[in-house]
C-alpha cells in the first residue's frame, strides 16, 4: 500500500494538469526505472495510466481511490481514510508538517537544457523539506492552464493533505518540464511530454463491467431477511 501513496504523492507534487479536459504524457523515473504515464482529466477527475498494467481512478470529490489490475480484470477501491493515514505516516517518515503550508521559492541556477524540444532552465527550491530541480520552459504558450487546475483539485478535501507537498501555480514562471526531487532515499523524476485539449469522455473513468473487486466489503444482512430466517 506504502508503494501506492508514494506514487500517488509524486504524481501530486510532480504532474500536470489543466481547467479543461486534458490528455497528458508523461514519463516517470524512478530509481532508473521509467514508466510511460498518461493522464487523463475532466473536473475533478483523474485517470492515471502507467503503462498497460495498472490504472488509477481518482475522484477528489469523493475521496476515493480506484486502481485497476487489468491483466487481472479486477480493481481495488481505497478509501479517503486509508489514503491520509498512509500519507500522515509517510510524510512523518519524511519530517514534514502537514499543517505548514509550503513557502517555495524558485531560485534560477543559471543551467539550461532543451528538453523534448523545449528550451528550459533550472530553478531549484525546497519544499517541505524535500528538495526539488525543476526545469522549466518560459515560453510555452498558456502554461498557466497546465498549472493551476491540480491546486484547484487539492483544494477539495479529499486530497487537501498533498498540498503540502506541492507548488502553488503562482510560482512557476512557465511551464514545469522536468521536475526532480528525491522521497524516501529515491530519486524521483516526471518528464513532461505533451499536452492535447479534448473532450475525456466520462466512461474513461468508469470500472469495467467485468472486472471484479478485490475484498469487497461484506454487505449486512437486511434485519427482516435474518428473522425470517429464523422462522423457518
Amino acid at each position: 500500500m506504502r508503494r501506492i501513496i508514494v506514487a500517488i504523492a509524486s504524481l501530486v507534487c510532480c504532474s500536470l494538469t489543466a481547467r479543461a479536459d486534458y490528455i497528458i504524457k508523461e514519463q516517470f523515473e524512478n530509481s532508473g526505472l521509467v514508466q510511460h504515464i498518461t493522464l487523463r482529466i475532466k473536473d475533478t477527475r483523474i485517470r492515471m495510466d502507467a503503462g498497460d498494467q495498472t490504472s488509477a481512478l481518482i475522484d477528489s470529490k469523493t475521496g476515493v481511490t480506484t486502481l485497476l489490475l487489468h491483466p487481472n480484470k479486477a480493481f481495488l477501491k481505497i478509501s479517503p481514510e486509508e489514503i491520509k493515514e498512509q500519507t500522515k505516516a509517510l510524510t512523518e517518515m519524511l519530517g514534514q508538517n502537514l499543517e505548514n503550508p509550503p513557502d517555495a521559492q524558485l531560485q534560477p541556477t543559471g543551467k539550461q537544457e532543451k528538453i523534448n524540444g523545449l528550451d528550459t532552465k533550472e530553478y531549484t527550491t525546497t519544499c517541505n523539506g524535500i528538495q526539488m530541480s525543476i526545469f522549466i520552459a518560459k515560453q510555452y504558450p498558456d502554461y498557466q492552464k497546465i498549472v493551476e487546475a491540480l491546486y484547484r483539485i487539492q483544494n477539495d478535501p479529499a486530497v487537501q493533505i498533498f498540498q503540502s507537498m506541492s507548488i502553488p501555480p503562482d510560482k512557476y514562471p512557465g511551464l514545469p518540464v522536468r521536475t526532480t526531487q528525491t522521497i524516501m532515499g529515491r530519486k524521483l523524476t516526471m518528464t513532461f511530454d505533451s499536452a492535447q485539449e479534448t473532450n475525456v469522455p466520462d466512461s474513461d473513468f468508469a470500472i469495467p463491467p467485468e472486472y471484479k473487486e478485490l475484498n469487497p466489503p461484506a454487505i449486512a444482512e437486511p434485519e427482516n431477511a435474518a428473522v425470517e430466517k429464523g422462522q423457518h
